[in-house]
């Protein structure tokens, strides 16, 4: 490791002392230095690229240039057509050391996007750590929508499930597009919430960007590049899929379909967390962007309920309300007043989508705490 590949892994850490003398962590000195500048530790090698790269039709070749930032190398990983998931091509990149349940992961990468067959010409990359063996249990999910220069990303998430040494990788979900992409060096920490000094309410995704009709009218209270959204509910399957032209900059959407209408249209549904505290009498907006899934029969429409809750026992909520798609992608607006304080991370808003036989696909959702007359609008 060189000592510019060095200074260039630094360059995220400039607020922390560096301490070259410290060794009894990681291999080499210039990797306990880095380790010592972060905040938590380093679980990851970011001067290896050697990572596994899978999927059918996939090619990849690492390349160099002075303009790839932190460590002047990158690996350029070739997707040759959108799949039905993300995950049929992927790299994952190693971690070194076992994840233990609770623990606050940081990964920050460099990446960008060299040509992209989607309607904004940016690539799609989904983000996750998790067990590089069956079942390939994990955390974090992100879909981050990647520019053409170079930017670096970052995503935080807090281990749902503990993994053992030598079976944690990174995962990068590659085939939201036809696309060329290149990634290049990859820090991963543990016991951290940043690396940048941002918020990781709103984690460093430009999936979280507001679209236009929701602009200026309320704070973002929960983050809508996490679609790791707990769905159940009998008689349904749901999947992820590749939505290239999802408007905004999702990239992907959930699928649910119910083989038949539920006893309540609540027994099938997801529950998308929200990060902060809602108090009673707040005004919440929430969009949801969703349609009736291509190839569903009747006359392409489809229900789905929608209401804010407490995320446990009794369930208590407001804002019920049943919203009407069509078969194409609409943001759908709902304006409600909290009828109860629900406390930090312990409220969601619950998708039900049992009401009849029917395909839905939900795309991102916004929750906003905001203020107004109480309406419900469909743009």
């Amino acid at each position: 490791m060189t000592k510019m590949r060095f200074l260039a892994l630094a360059v995220f850490a400039t607020s922390y002392p560096v301490t070259l003398l410290a060794f009894d962590d990681q291999p080499t000195a210039e990797l306990q230095a880095l380790d010592d500048a972060l905040p938590g530790s380093l679980i990851n090698d970011p001067t290896r690229l050697d990572w596994q790269i899978f999927g059918t039709g996939q090619t990849s070749k690492p390349v160099k240039g002075e303009d790839i930032p932190g460590g002047k190398a990158a690996l350029q990983i070739t997707v040759p057509k959108a799949g039905a998931t993300l995950f049929e091509v992927g790299a994952n990149a190693p971690i070194t050391t076992s994840i233990k349940a609770g623990t606050d992961i940081v990964v920050a990468f460099y990446a960008r996007t060299v040509s992209a067959d989607t309607s904004d010409g940016k690539g799609r990359i989904g983000v996750r750590v998790q067990q590089n063996i069956a079942p390939y249990s994990g955390f974090g999910d992100t879909t981050l929508v990647i520019d053409k220069d170079w930017k670096l990303y970052e995503v935080s998430a807090k281990a749902t499930s503990s993994i053992s040494r030598g079976q944690a990788v990174v995962g990068f979900q590659l085939a939201g597009a036809k696309q060329v992409l290149e990634i290049g060096q990859t820090i991963v920490v543990a016991g951290a919430t940043s690396l940048t000094a941002k918020s990781t309410k709103t984690v460093q995704s430009a999936t979280t960007d507001l679209l236009p009709q929701l602009q200026g009218k309320g704070r973002l209270i929960n983050n809508p590049s996490n679609k790791d959204w707990p769905v159940y509910g009998p008689g349904a399957t749901h999947m992820t899929i590749a939505s290239p032209n999802i408007p905004g900059t999702g990239g992907t959407a959930l699928r649910v379909t119910t083989s038949a209408p539920a006893a309540q249209p609540y027994d099938v549904g997801a529950a998308i967390p929200i990060l902060e505290e809602v108090k009673e009498d707040d005004i919440l907006l929430i969009g949801v962007l969703a349609r009736t899934a291509p190839g569903s029969s009747g006359d392409g429409t489809s229900k789905l309920g929608i209401r804010v809750q407490l995320n446990e026992a009794p369930y208590s909520g407001f804002g019920d309300n049943v919203l009407t798609l069509g078969p194409n992608w609409k943001l759908l607006q709902l304006k409600t007043q909290a009828s109860t304080t629900i406390a930090a991370g312990k409220g969601a808003v619950a998708l039900h989508f049992g009401a009849a036989a029917q395909a839905i696909e939900v795309g991102q959702v916004y929750v906003l705490n905001t203020s107004g007359p109480i309406a419900v609008t469909n743009e």
